[in-house]
Order: structure tokens, then C-alpha cells, then sequence
């Protein structure tokens, strides 16, 4: 059984990953304009994956406000998307904030257009320009550049979903006073991609001590939730190799080394509504979310740059290798609303919600879930 829903976590990993592949060829080809601008455009291409997983790592927690009864379990497994927003689908140079100096080390120059023509993010539509990559000339004074490198055009998905929630397994275990206790795990390993992550909650039952509310037909809980989630993808046969300048390291160094890892944490404190009727429990949450998506490419990687031969006194191509060069954070804060709702036959239990967020930075999400549930297995104590 385990096995098995390993099994399906895995393909339903794939399933999301499959139109993005997090662009591998693309993401290490950006480090070929060194790592101050690389991580510049790593960040603006990938914004819709940082965005998407920050937005929807807080998702699929709960799915009625009513706890589980004394000893009641439930085993949940889930997923999600996220709603990728007009903005996150292309960048210009200019907006990140690159090219801002003719002194810069590194230096990118579209083939065509200019610092403000639209590129696409991974999510956006249609190529990118090329872009010619060149530095200092360490023998001339002033600003004469030589040409490096090109990084090649580059192509968005035209998707409108990004990653929202990673595939989980969700156990929760009913308490005392009406409190629930929930422990989640993201154990996913595929190929090249793997997946591991932990989070808890509680939510207890507020009804029950405000005089009135206990006897309305509804049921209202708080929330508080923390979720912890790492994607680790090794590039594999699109790595990014040297060309064979001096400093070069060997192929399988940089094969073996290079990785992208993603870490993606946050909490939620909240409110749920919900009303059973009969099998189907519609609910709504309103909670206050707070999520950080931390982007690494980790490893080591050539990048082609000039200096001086120190015997001819010449300029001469020479392979810099950057150890770790990509290191990025965004951070969204919101309040957000869910409105979802919940079918139940026995014990099998299946739900989908949609979350709002009241915030530019974050995705509107939506998931969905699957679950063997069990409201109570012992009788409430009279305390």
C-alpha cells in the first residue's frame, strides 16, 4: 500500500512538472552572464514557480471546520495549481533591473530589441531575443568590451497554471476539547526530481466556548498551520558544460555537481466555517498567510570570461567556475479566502477548494484531495 502511494505521488509530480521541467537547459545558460546577472534572470523566468509554490504551500490543510472526534483519523493525500498572474508572464531587462552600468563585469545585450522589450517567463508566451554576452576588456581603458558568450533564445510555456501545492500526505488525529492535530509529508522521488518536506497543524473548535454560537447548525474553527517543503532536480544530461578554456573543470564534475533546489516554507493562522448536509460539507476559510520560496542552483558552473595572459600581455578566454552561483528568496504575505467543499460516502472523502489572495504578490490557488476518513473511534469523556 505504501508503495503505492508513493507511486502515485510520484506521477502526479510528474504530471505538474511535465510542462515546466523547470526549464533546465534554459536556467544554466542564464549563468553564462555571470552570477549578478544570472540571478537576475533566473529570478524573473522562474518568478512564476517561486510565486506559485510560496502561494500555495499554506493550501489543502483542512477541508470542514468541524475536528475530528476522540481518536477519529483521517489519511489524506492532495495536490494543487496555482493561477499564474498577467505579470508574472514576461520581464524586460530594464524591470530587473540589468544592464545598469556600461562598467558592469558582465554585460547582456539583446540581438534584438532592447532593455525594455518583453521576454517571457517560463509561464509567458513566445521566445525571447538572444542575448550577446560580453566584459571588460582587461587591456584597454574605458568601457571597450569583448565578446564571451550567447545565451540563446529562450521560450515561455504559454501556461496559466504554475506549481501550487506539492503532492502530500496529510494524517490527522482528533483530541480532546475538539482539537485536531495534523502531520504532513511530501515524500516524492522520481528520475532526477525528489521531494521531501514536513508540516503539522491544529485546529481546535471555537464554538464550543463562545455561549450561542454552540448551538447555531455551523461549525467554526481556528487554524494555525506550518509547512516546510524542498524540490531538488539534478539537471543531468543538461548541464552546463565549459567550452575547454584554461580552469576548465572535468565534464562529469560539472554533471555531477549541478542541481536546482527549491525550498518553499510557510504558516497560516486562520478562521474555517462549514455546514455539514448530509454527505456534502461546504466551508470557508479566511486566514492570514505568510510563505518564503528559496531558489539554489548548486554546484559548480563555467562561466567564460577574459584576462590578461600574464606572458603575451594579451586578453585571453579563460573558464571561471562558480561554485553555488544562484541564490534567490521571495517572500509573499496575504490574507487569502478559501471556499471549498467536501464529499463523503463512509469513509472515502474527496474535496477541492480555491484560495483568493487579497495581494498582487500572491497566485489565486485551487487542489484537490483524497481521503479515508474517521470521524471518532472512542466516546467523548465527560471532563
Amino acid at each position: 500500500m505504501k508503495n503505492k502511494i508513493y507511486k502515485f505521488l510520484g506521477m502526479a509530480s510528474l504530471a505538474v512538472l511535465s510542462n515546466q521541467a523547470f526549464a533546465q537547459n534554459e536556467v544554466s545558460n542564464f549563468i553564462r552572464s555571470g552570477k549578478e546577472e544570472g540571478n537576475k534572470l533566473v529570478g524573473a523566468y522562474l518568478s512564476p514557480i517561486t510565486r506559485g509554490l510560496a502561494s500555495g504551500v499554506n493550501d489543502a490543510w483542512y477541508s470542514t471546520a468541524k475536528p475530528l472526534g476522540l481518536f477519529g483519523f483521517e489519511v489524506k493525500m492532495g495536490i494543487g495549481g496555482s493561477l499564474v498572474r498577467a505579470d508574472a508572464k514576461n520581464f524586460t531587462l530594464g524591470g530587473i533591473g540589468a544592464n545598469t552600468s556600461q562598467t558592469s563585469p558582465f554585460l547582456l545585450t539583446p540581438v534584438n530589441g532592447d532593455g525594455n522589450t518583453k521576454q517571457p517567463t517560463l509561464a509567458g508566451e513566445g521566445s525571447s531575443s538572444d542575448f550577446a554576452v560580453s566584459v571588460l576588456n582587461p587591456s584597454a581603458i574605458g568601457t571597450q568590451r569583448i565578446y564571451t558568450d550567447t545565451i540563446k533564445a529562450f521560450k515561455g510555456q504559454n501556461s496559466p497554471l504554475s506549481l501550487g501545492a506539492i503532492p502530500f500526505i496529510q494524517v490527522s488525529l482528533g483530541l480532546i476539547k475538539n482539537t485536531e492535530v495534523m502531520i504532513r509529508l511530501m515524500p516524492v522521488t522520481s528520475g532526477d526530481f525528489s521531494s521531501n518536506g514536513f508540516g503539522f497543524g491544529v485546529k481546535h473548535s471555537i464554538s464550543q466556548w463562545i455561549w450561542g454560537v454552540d448551538k447555531l447548525p455551523i461549525d467554526i474553527s481556528g487554524l494555525f498551520t506550518y509547512s516546510n517543503n524542498t524540490l531538488a532536480l539534478s539537471f543531468g544530461d543538461n548541464y552546463l558544460n565549459s567550452e575547454g578554456d584554461p580552469g576548465s573543470l572535468s565534464s562529469s564534475d560539472y554533471k555531477n555537481s549541478q542541481k536546482l533546489s527549491i525550498n518553499s516554507h510557510g504558516y497560516q493562522v486562520g478562521l474555517i466555517v462549514s455546514k455539514k448536509l448530509l454527505f456534502f460539507t461546504p466551508y470557508l476559510g479566511i486566514t492570514q498567510n505568510s510563505a518564503t520560496t528559496d531558489i539554489g542552483m548548486k554546484g559548480f558552473f563555467p562561466v567564460r570570461s577574459v584576462r590578461l595572459n600574464t606572458t603575451t600581455q594579451l586578453p585571453e578566454y579563460y573558464t571561471e567556475n562558480l561554485k553555488d552561483p544562484i541564490n534567490l528568496s521571495s517572500t509573499v504575505s496575504s490574507l487569502r479566502t478559501a471556499v471549498g467543499f467536501r464529499f463523503k460516502l463512509g469513509p472515502i472523502a474527496l474535496g477541492v477548494e480555491y484560495n483568493h489572495a487579497f495581494s498582487d504578490q500572491q497566485f489565486n490557488t485551487f487542489n484537490a484531495i483524497f481521503a479515508v476518513n474517521i470521524q471518532q473511534l472512542a466516546p467523548i469523556p465527560k471532563l
